[in-house]
């Protein structure tokens, strides 16, 4: 219970709290009275109404009504040090720009979804655009609303029509990329900071006071100094590119401020709607510029981080990298020492068992033993070798040599277990002489001769031979096997060797149903 009653206190200050942020704009306001027409103090007070409903939760929405509305009571008016002849005027106007504004905040918070703070020229443009909008409406009809009850003629009303609408969007537009960030913060939402530091805010107050001397000073001096009249312009578009949308900001509000007291105190004699219109466009150059600059900065930190992310995936691959290949290396040494001498030393010891008992019982187990030896011998060997070429410690020797060499190879090594298996085995000879490495080359035909026939059951065939034109030659190991195993056709260790040694010699290998092919270029 005591919980929920500390949220309602808190609820309660921060509607007052409100209130009197939106009566201090009213009075504020007056500083703009140098201004011609500009003599309402609606314009500040409009720009705290958007920012409250861009970024207030619900029940906080009434806040600036409820202070536009306090100035209906003459007491509050006479503390606030301004006098009405009618009353009713608060209550008027206070209905009028809260329907104005806050409908346009509401527009921009859930139709547009602008997203808040301002960081970005889109969501800039986009808060500009409302700003505007609602400005010329406010103008429209508060000059509509004069003239209606008589307070002026029609002619004069459409003549300040400008002059109003100029005024209502630098009230509105100016205090914006300052109030929404704090309101932000003041409603309990995290917001990083949004604002220079106090050191850059005084450099730029400096720096817009000694601007703002030169520009009214200098065309008093005379008319050939008229055009330092448009340094207003440059310090906060300074500020805008060095500093993005947080630095525009804080010049602008700088800039607007200061502009009309200087302007009075250094008897400013120009056309006062233009300086009105330059404070305009002054504010909206540099707010687009500040978001433009801040969208650059976003995207460049984005790249960092992208370089300082893709650096560090590179460093850890290369990381893995190695690992991998020491582990390659240290495995290759494992299996050369640890397995295949012992194997070899295996392999012998049949060899001599087998001649010894030759004509015994145990003969034939002892064959089967030795073959399987030689199987596994053969296996490791081919690893050891695969493992090599893929850590690149083989090197190519590329020679001429007659293709015939290798099928000779193939029938005298691949003619005895295909017989056993009762496979047929064709090689179709060739006169054919190529220029490639002569043991690679054998590698690879010899890994698809002996998938082939290793696969092929009793009563098949396999026949290996070479087609050849102008551009290529290509040996072609055929097979009459019907149940395809894997989705490469024939499956095994052998292909994948097939696959490195093609890529080492820059060959092309085809795999299809009943056809292995590895193709090379023809010298």
């Amino acid at each position: 219970m005591e919980k929920k009653f500390d949220l309602v206190i808190r609820d309660m200050l921060r509607f007052a709290a409100i209130v009197l942020l939106w009566l201090a704009a009213y009075v504020s306001a007056g500083v703009f009275d140098f201004f011609e027409t500009y003599a309402s103090l609606w314009f500040l007070p409009a720009g705290v109404t958007l920012a409250v409903a861009l970024t207030a939760p619900q029940k906080f929405l009434l806040a600036p009504l409820v202070a536009n509305l306090l100035l209906a009571i003459p007491a509050v008016c006479g503390v606030l040090g301004v006098e009405f002849t009618n009353y009713r005027d608060p209550i008027l106007h206070g209905l009028r720009l809260y329907v104005i504004y806050t409908g346009a905040g509401l527009i921009a918070r859930h139709l547009i979804a602008v997203s808040l703070p301002i960081r970005d020229l889109k969501n800039q443009l986009q808060l500009i655009a409302i700003a505007l909008v609602a400005a010329l409406l406010g103008a429209l009809s508060g000059v509509s609303l004069h003239a209606t009850v008589g307070n002026f003629p029609w002619p004069v009303a459409w003549e300040i029509l400008l002059p109003w609408a100029v005024g209502d969007a630098i009230g509105t537009l100016i205090p914006l990329p300052i109030l929404v960030p704090f309101l932000m913060w003041f409603f309990g939402r995290r917001v990083q900071a949004v604002l220079p530091e106090w050191r850059a805010i005084a450099f730029q107050l400096v720096t817009i006071l000694l601007a703002m001397f030169i520009a009214f000073w200098a065309p008093s001096q005379g008319t050939y100094l008229d055009s330092l009249f448009y340094l207003i312009l440059l310090p906060p578009v300074i500020f805008a590119v060095r500093g993005g949308l947080p630095s525009a900001a804080t010049a602008i509000v700088l800039t607007a401020l200061l502009t009309p007291p200087a302007a009075n105190w250094f008897g400013f004699e120009g056309e006062r709607i233009s300086l009105q219109v330059l404070l305009l466009l002054t504010a909206i150059s540099t707010l687009m510029i500040g978001g433009a600059v801040s969208d650059r900065e976003v995207a460049f930190n984005a790249i960092k981080q992208h370089e300082a992310d893709l650096e560090e995936e590179v460093a850890n691959q290369t990381k893995d990298l190695r690992d991998a290949f020491e582990f390659q290396q240290h495995l290759i040494r494992s299996i050369g020492h640890d397995l295949r001498q012992p194997m070899h030393s295996v392999n012998m010891m049949l060899d001599g068992l087998v001649i010894e008992h030759k004509d015994t019982p145990a003969g034939a187990p002892l064959e089967q033993a030795r073959a399987i030896g030689q199987t596994a011998s053969g296996f490791i060997d081919k690893v050891l070798a695969y493992a090599k070429r893929e850590a690149g410690r083989i090197d190519i020797i590329s020679e001429e040599f007659a293709l015939q060499r290798v099928f000779d190879q193939v029938l005298q090594t691949f003619e005895p277990e295909a017989n056993l298996r009762g496979v047929t085995l064709h090689v179709i000879p060739t006169n054919h002489q190529m220029t490639s490495d002569a043991n690679l080359v054998w590698e690879a035909v010899s890994n698809l001769v002996q998938n082939a026939v290793r696969m092929s059951e009793d009563g098949l065939s396999v026949t290996v031979r070479a087609e050849i034109d102008e551009t290529r030659i290509a040996v072609h190991v055929v097979d009459e096997i019907n149940c395809v195993e894997g989705p490469n056709g024939q499956p095994g260790f052998g292909l994948e060797i097939v696959r490195q040694i093609a890529r080492m010699l820059d060959a092309k290998f085809t795999l299809k149903p009943n056809l292995a092919a590895i193709e090379f270029a023809s010298a």
